[in-house]
């Protein structure tokens, strides 16, 4: 995880009794530390990723920006879980010098209903958000999915957004950022004017 997934747990840790000695019979006191549960968590999510339906909120959103962290962008979380941030959870953009550089943004959304499906309506104010803001690209990930037409909604009406939805989540939690899948929104050719197709992919 390369040390992105801050989540903390309590570590209580016995100190050393020395053996033979007249103290032996004392239980020495208790020292407490705080340390990362973040492997435990990590191979928890590989070996069931629908293990990302019990994280809070803001553990998914650390999670989100791992993930965008291994993909190669530096992720910045715009503020705590349900803080006001204008639409805007994370704000990313290529780690490495790029010879095309570009800003993106994430909103997400984490549900602990199952069944619930993200509404044209998230997409609706989640375009608007990003659309005031220089912003090349935008992300809308869920820890569930997206009804029909929300899907509509963002491949007719908004087009720098994607969504990523449970599926997604799931093949970034294996490594699999180059899967076809995420080349979706991208057709494979496009016809520029009547008898000029450019084939794409």
């Amino acid at each position: 995880m390369r040390g992105r997934l801050r989540v903390q747990a309590i570590r209580v840790l016995e100190a050393n009794r020395s053996r033979g000695s007249r103290e032996s019979a004392f239980l020495e006191p208790l020292r407490v530390e705080l340390v990362s549960i973040s492997s435990v968590l990590w191979q928890q999510l590989q070996t069931d990723a629908s293990t990302v339906h019990q994280l809070s909120l803001e553990q998914f959103e650390e999670l989100i920006c791992d993930r965008l962290f291994a993909m190669g962008f530096e992720p910045k979380r715009v503020g705590a879980a349900n803080a006001r941030d204008g639409g805007i959870d994370i704000v990313f953009w290529p780690r490495a010098y790029v010879p095309f550089p570009f800003l993106g943004a994430a909103q997400v959304k984490h549900h602990r209903n199952l069944r619930r499906k993200e509404s044209p309506a998230t997409v609706r104010e989640f375009a608007a958000a990003i659309s005031g803001h220089p912003f090349n690209a935008g992300v809308l990930v869920s820890n569930t999915s997206f009804s029909a037409d929300a899907q509509w909604f963002a491949h007719e009406r908004a087009k720098l957004v994607r969504l990523r939805g449970f599926d997604d989540v799931r093949r970034w939690l294996l490594g699999k950022f180059d899967d076809d899948a995420e080349w979706r929104e991208i057709p494979r050719s496009i016809q520029l004017c009547p008898g000029m197709v450019v084939n794409i992919r």
